[in-house]
């Protein structure tokens, strides 16, 4: 997976987008439409965006089509992606969802450098299970966040991690993946967003 975004990085370096447009709330198949013109989010140009959904022991699975993608704008140099939806499932049931997307700088001197990872809405029974994994990849190297509920006979939960980029990135190749399982009761989330900071020292 990490040496396909990398690679994913590369080309994308090559096929920068011309004329996007800004981006707006929509469903992920609108996005997904969008193809490599992508859309524009500050200084930053999204696109290439790609789903793939899972399900098991009869949970429905979640099309781009009920994704909700709102971009988000903070005046201090950070912008986000925030994906929302009614994902869940019941007792012995799974439900997963791989996003990903290309993020690339339009101006060289405002690069990625830091990215943070937010859940929203984990709802977890005994022995269930809601992780959002996301991994970057730069054109030298790839990292991941991860936050979660995990409930075996107590819960652990962690709803935001963050990580710095060294040096910053003018592109980035993002997967996300969201994965429900339930073992007993009901397991739901309403959401995650991806943030990319561009400038630290104005936050």
């Amino acid at each position: 997976m990490k040496k396909v975004l990398l690679l994913s990085v590369s080309i994308a370096l090559l096929c920068i987008p011309g004329s996007a447009a800004p981006c707006m709330t929509g469903t992920l198949a609108s996005y997904i439409a969008m193809a490599s013109v992508g859309c524009t989010l500050g200084n930053l140009t999204m696109s290439d965006f790609a789903y793939k959904a899972s399900a098991d022991g009869g949970a429905g699975e979640i099309t781009a089509d009920q994704i909700t993608v709102t971009p988000l704008l903070v005046p201090t140099g950070t912008f986000g992606l925030q994906f929302a939806a009614a994902w869940s499932v019941q007792s012995a049931q799974s439900q997963g969802s791989n996003i990903t997307y290309h993020v690339t700088s339009s101006a060289g001197t405002l690069q990625v450098e830091q990215v943070r990872l937010d859940g929203d809405g984990f709802q977890a029974g005994l022995f269930g299970s809601v992780v959002v994994d996301e991994v970057l990849g730069t054109t030298t190297t790839a990292r991941s966040l991860e936050v979660y509920l995990k409930c075996t006979e107590v819960c652990r939960s962690k709803t935001s991690a963050e990580l710095n980029l060294t040096p910053a990135a003018g592109a980035l190749a993002v997967a996300d993946r969201a994965t429900l399982q339930s073992k007993q009761g009901a397991v739901a989330m309403t959401g995650f967003t991806d943030w990319f900071i561009v400038c630290i020292p104005c936050v």
